[in-house]
């Protein structure tokens, strides 16, 4: 790593280390937890859901909201079952965001002509033009979002990213290249 990329890092992690301490004024020391992915992806989720309240204000969507839309969008006839599961929703919480969806008649819900057990979604021609001006939107708050990182660690990141989560998901590891 070059110098100015080291003092980059190395200032970076001391304005996430110098968190103000709420009853004393001081400096919190948070340097072990920045060894730690799962805090450090959890803040990053954090600031990334901040953002995108703000930037899909005018949609009234939130995280969950958008990718069952797309995801609906690009699935069609996926069943509940299927989306909770890979999405990471519980059924219930799923439920309640498609009655949201459902009520302001942008999907559909439906028994599965295959299995009478599933409920199958689909999106109507109000949800694919919010689900296109969603992902018009979701490009350019992607942008913003890895705008610290060059074009070529943006790439690196969401790979990296993509295969822990498939390595969690397939109980496979993946090959180490080398760093």
């Amino acid at each position: 790593m070059g110098r100015a990329a080291k003092n980059s890092a190395g200032r970076k992690s001391a304005s996430i280390a110098a968190a103000p301490g709420k009853m004393t004024g001081e400096q919190l020391n948070l340097t072990a937890l920045q060894q730690t992915p799962g805090f450090m992806v959890r803040i990053l989720q954090l600031h990334i859901f901040e953002e995108f309240f703000a930037y899909f204000s005018d949609t009234g969507l939130s995280p969950a909201e958008h990718s069952v839309l797309v995801t609906v969008r690009d699935n069609p006839s996926i069943t509940q079952s299927e989306l909770a599961a890979v999405l990471r929703i519980q059924l219930p919480s799923l439920v309640k965001i498609l009655a949201k969806l459902e009520a302001g008649e942008v999907l559909r819900r439906k028994r599965s002509a295959k299995d009478k057990r599933a409920v199958e979604l689909t999106l109507t021609a109000h949800g694919r033009e919010a689900a296109e001006l969603a992902s018009k939107l979701a490009k350019a708050f992607n942008v913003q979002t890895l705008s610290a990182l060059s074009k070529r660690e943006q790439a690196v990141f969401l790979d990296m990213l993509t295969r822990l989560v498939q390595s969690r998901t397939s109980h496979e590891h993946p090959p180490k290249d080398g760093i």
